[in-house]
């Protein structure tokens, strides 16, 4: 290959690349910019978007503003009013400090700026194309400033290309302002989606107030405080009883010194604390917010600041893990358990923790607890519970007829004849074990249980309509704004499964039917699960319907860790082979794998 010379990119080059760091989406200029008007000391900010925020953006803010000769500065790259130089850089206690972001958005929209300074008696305004300057003037409006961004990424297709779709778009922005109210309470948000109001928070004097305004009474009803300090941090937040929990961590948010990140130590942490007490594939909501001598955390890792890296990770992962457990043992009833099963304690949550253990010991016990009783009221909870069910009168009836009926009958499918007086083993609670000719077959309980039931909804839709069972009191779901937000996106989708829904004021939603034999309903769980999975853009397909379908599946399956009688394991390996897909769940994991014997032979040295 011919050797190139090493040339200076032009600027524009420039501005675009540093674009590509700073904005992934819309979503990350409402990050960015909302996040300025906080540290501008807005008491209000409002936020519209158009087509998931790839037509329009605008935010506006009563913040102080900027003067009018610091404007240009305002969309110059490195220029920024929360620092003065390096020395500041340990001690960041603003969102923003790098100056990039409101750069990085000019050069890759049509960019209009409007702000006035407190202090001054006339504002100015900025209009600029792909980051060049196309308009200045001096405007009259009131304190504070309004930012409108169009066409995002209008001069780079290759970004464009990449979006999702504008549901999942409008997902993301909702998703970063509920995180931004958390985090403010004493801020009134407010955003609008394409006309319609999906967010209005007015401000709230402390986060238990905030927590009943974005999540609803009901949910905030399930939720504890916890508290802990050791080793100069301190760490306190909510999280919901075992009784409440979701499918995925979207009602998870963890704050470092008041900035919003993902810190995969921290979600560990969480998930050790409740790993004896929520089943497998299931996680609390939790709002954490953990306070570290700024010289000891880094927020300079990453240009969206998503990133941290704290210097005794470790220390702040026993410190969350013993507060929120202590909070939980505090709001515990005793549980009755199977002797067989052995005792479940929290444990050392990671091996690399082994080498640090004398030091998180005296860590722990120079530490203080607590976990306050009067933050919202709710019932106590035990870990005994049904196993869930979602179709029919019993989710595991025998049904080997079927197998026949659907033409699967040239399967071998496991049954008792095909052992010698014991057929069927449950593994961990997990796995099914069990012979037939010539193999060993081990079947995964959930993955299997989850067909089933995809596979009996997806037949109730074909060539009639659903049956709807009514309720006979119409219950109320208060949703987040993302789960709004979803329901919005997906309530005729919803409808032709057998919900029927309408909306009831603000973010709640009037359930009035359900789909017919719908067993785990549970006052409104499974929805709130189909709509958490919608809002985790974990369920897109060409049809909705589908993807709904295999929501509820995953959510009323049987989980990991139930104990099944013989009958049940039977019924369910009957049913998993009378159905059109068995060797997979709707989500493509396997169901059954199958050990030949020529394998377990040769494993053994006997071949």
């Amino acid at each position: 290959m011919e050797r190139r010379p090493i040339r200076l990119l032009e600027p524009s080059c420039v501005e675009r690349i540093a674009a590509g760091e700073v904005i992934e989406r819309p979503a990350s200029v409402v990050k960015e910019l909302v996040e300025n008007s906080i540290d501008a000391g807005a008491s209000s900010v409002r936020v519209e978007i158009r087509r998931g925020g790839l037509e329009e953006i605008v935010v506006e803010d009563d913040g102080h503003g900027i003067p009018v000769r610091e404007l240009p500065l305002a969309v110059e790259r490195h220029a920024t009013s929360k620092i003065t130089g390096s020395g500041d850089l340990g001690s960041v206690t603003t969102f923003g400090f790098r100056g990039e972001a409101v750069a990085s958005v000019a050069s890759v929209s049509r960019f209009s700026l409007r702000s006035r300074y407190a202090g001054e008696e006339i504002g100015g305004r900025l209009d600029l194309i792909g980051g060049q300057l196309d308009r200045r003037e001096a405007v009259a409006r009131h304190p504070g400033t309004w930012i409108r961004v169009r066409d995002l990424f209008f001069n780079v297709p290759a970004r464009k290309e990449f979006m999702r779709s504008e549901a999942a778009e409008r997902r993301a922005v909702a998703h970063v302002l509920t995180a931004l109210s958390l985090a403010n309470p004493g801020t009134a948000f407010r955003l609008q989606a394409d006309g319609k109001v999906v967010m209005d928070l007015p401000v709230a004097m402390d986060l238990e107030t905030r927590v009943h305004g974005v999540f609803g009474s009901s949910v905030a009803e399930q939720l504890r405080r916890f508290d802990g300090e050791a080793a100069g941090m301190r760490v306190e937040g909510v999280i919901s009883l075992p009784t409440y929990s979701r499918g995925n961590r979207t009602g998870q948010f963890f704050f470092v010194n008041r900035r919003s990140v993902f810190d995969k130590g921290l979600a560990h942490a969480v998930s050790a604390a409740c790993r004896d007490v929520i089943p497998p594939g299931r996680f609390p909501l939790c709002i954490l917010f953990l306070d570290v001598p700024t010289p000891r955390v880094d927020v300079n890792v990453h240009p969206t600041k998503a990133e941290i890296r704290l210097r005794d990770d470790g220390a702040a992962h026993e410190l969350v893990r013993y507060a929120i457990r202590a909070s939980l043992d505090l709001h515990r009833e005793p549980a009755e358990r199977d002797p067989a099963e052995g005792e479940v304690g929290a444990g050392p949550a990671i091996s690399a923790e082994e080498r640090e253990g004398r030091a998180l010991r005296e860590l722990v016990e120079n530490a203080t607890w607590g976990a306050s009783e009067g933050h919202v009221r709710g019932p106590q909870w035990s870990r005994s519970h049904p196993a869930p069910t979602l179709f029919g009168p019993t989710a595991l009836q025998p049904v080997s007829a079927a197998v026949e009926e659907s033409g699967a009958a040239g399967a071998e499918v496991p049954t008792a004849a095909h052992a010698d007086g014991s057929a069927l083993w449950q593994v961990h609670n997990t796995f099914i074990l069990t012979q037939i000719r010539g193999a060993l077959v081990i079947v995964d309980q959930h993955n299997s249980h989850e067909r089933v039931l995809y596979d009996q909804g997806r037949h109730s839709l074909e060539g009639k309509p659903v049956p709807v069972q009514q309720l006979l009191f119409p219950a109320t779901l208060e949703l987040s704004p993302a789960e709004l937000t979803a329901y919005e996106v997906h309530g005729k989708d919803l409808e032709r499964v057998g919900f029927v829904t309408e909306p009831f004021g603000g973010s709640t939603i009037l359930v009035r039917g359900i789909p017919s034999g719908l067993r785990n309903w549970n006052e409104g769980a499974l929805l709130r699960d189909v709509l958490a999975d919608l809002a985790d853009n974990r369920a897109e397909s060409s049809d909705p319907r589908e993807s709904i379908l295999a929501s509820m599946s995953c959510h009323g399956a049987i989980k990991a860790g139930e104990k099944l009688s013989p009958p049940e394991m039977q019924s369910l390996i009957d049913r998993l082979f009378a159905t059109d897909q068995p060797y997979s769940c709707p989500h493509g994991r396997p169901t059954v794998i199958r050990i030949g014997l020529p394998e377990l032979e040769r494993r053994f040295g006997r071949s």
